[in-house]
């Protein structure tokens, strides 16, 4: 019995130690804290990093058509009033024939259209 009563008063002598243990919880908590915010991070980071990949650097489909569109028309040469001699001229064409002109606020006089039934 000596050794049972030996082993249970040793089992009622050791208290656990309260400062240790709540240091232990405050640095564990402050560590979980520190790692959950690390991870956040990276998170974020790597969320901004593909979202500028897939969204702001690509141009949509739609914008691609669409200017393409527009540079086509600005180029080329097309009719706007076939009945009154307006036609749609390239800026560029425009540029250089207002230049080429020594009095480009003249008016234009375009020769009269000969009818159909005009041989």
């Amino acid at each position: 019995m000596s050794e049972h009563e030996h082993h249970a008063s040793h089992v009622e002598e050791s208290d656990p130690d309260s400062t240790m243990t709540f240091t232990v919880i405050v640095v564990g908590t402050i560590l979980l804290a520190v790692i959950v915010v690390f991870i956040q991070g990276l998170y974020e980071r790597a969320n901004r990093a593909e979202l500028g990949r897939k969204v702001v650097s690509e141009t949509p489909a739609e914008l691609h058509r669409l200017r393409v569109e527009q540079l086509t028309r600005l180029n080329a040469m097309a009719w706007v009033d076939r009945k009154n001699g307006i036609v749609a001229v390239p800026i560029d064409k425009a540029i250089d024939l207002m230049l080429a002109d020594p009095n480009p606020a003249a008016p234009v006089v375009l020769p009269v259209p000969p009818s159909p039934g005009t041989p």
